[in-house]
Formats: structure tokens, sequence, C-alpha cells
């Protein structure tokens, strides 16, 4: 008598083994597919928000340069108006010196020249008080907007490190790089919205 061949339960028990196996390789490759589409858009999403993020940086940096280079337009105006009321006061105390020489320090030419003086002297020194309030407002923008450049910058960075977990998590499958991207990106924006929000 001839071996057998195998019955049919054995064949229906294998057929259901192979399909199982089959459907669960699918449903795996799904759940890696899934992954990877995920990891690519979470990369993607933080490579717009690092260009945004540098396109924030740089224009922040610019206008603090601008302001910074406007302060210092003051502050030489504030010199310059500075070094007249002292040119102004050496003058009055050169007037002063002839005429008290010469006696003639209460004399009416001496005093209205005198008062001359002393009106330019007063108006430079008004003028100084008036230009560095300015310069410095103007100084305290330029700091406020390079605070807001280094936020921007550090939000950028995060990006960047947010963009390199995902890919790194596309090719080592691993989710904890891949929340790892998340949270740094999620940093990056609070850097970005904090950065704005001053």
């Amino acid at each position: 008598m001839g071996e057998e061949g195998p019955e049919v339960t054995e064949l229906l028990e294998q057929s259901e083994k192979n399909k199982h196996a089959v459907e669960h390789g699918h449903e795996g490759d799904a759940k890696r597919k899934r992954f990877t589409m995920m990891s690519a858009i979470t990369a993607s999403v933080l490579a717009v928000l690092a260009a945004l993020g540098s396109l924030l940086s740089g224009h922040a940096a610019n206008e603090a340069i601008l302001k910074q280079s406007q302060a210092s337009d003051k502050w030489a105006y504030y010199q310059a108006k500075s070094t007249k009321s002292h040119i102004f006061e050496g003058s009055k105390a050169v007037v002063q010196a002839i005429a008290n020489e010469d006696g003639k320090i209460g004399s009416a030419a001496v005093t209205k020249t005198l008062k001359d003086f002393d009106d330019r002297i007063k108006k430079y020194d008004g003028e100084k008080d008036d230009i560095s309030k300015e310069a410095s407002a103007t100084e305290k923008e330029s700091a406020e907007l390079f605070e807001k450049h280094h936020n921007y910058s550090f939000g950028v960075a995060c990006f960047q490190i947010g963009i390199v977990l995902a890919s790194v998590a596309i090719l080592v499958a691993s989710r904890y790089m891949y929340f790892g991207s998340i949270a740094s990106g999620l940093l990056g924006l609070a850097f970005l919205v904090y950065g704005y929000m001053r």
C-alpha cells in the first residue's frame, strides 16, 4: 500500500495559514506605508515652517540693523547739537572775559550778545533732549527686533532638527523618532509664535 497524500482538512488548514500570513504581511506593509507617508508629510510641513521662520528671522535681523543704523545717525546728530552748544558756551565765556577786561560787561551790546548765546545754548540743549529720547527709543526697537530674530532662529533650528528626526524615522521605522520630530516641530512653532508676539 503506497503513501497517501495529505488529507483535505490538512490542505484547507495549510491554505488558511498561508492566507492569514499573506493578509498579515499586507497589513504590515500598509502600516509601514502609512507610517512612511506620515513621516514624509511631517518632514514637508516642518520644511515649510523652517522656510517661513527663515524669512521672518531675516526680516527681523534686517529691520534691527536698519533701526540700529538710524539710532547711530540720531546719536551723531545729538553729538553735532552738543558740539554746537559747547561752541556757543565757549564763545559766551570768551565774550564775557573780553568784556570784563575792557569794562564793558554791563553794556547793552554785550548783554544782547550774551543773551543770544544763552538762547542758542538753550535751543540746542532742548533739541538734544528730544534727539536723545528718539535715539534711545530707536535703540530699544532695534534690541526688540534682534530678540525676535533670535526667537525665529531658534524656531528654524527646531524645525531642522524635526526634519532630520522625521527622515531618520522613515529609514529606521522608529515611532520614537517620529514623535521626536513632532515635538521638535511644536517647540519650533512655539518659538515662532513667541517671536511674533513680542
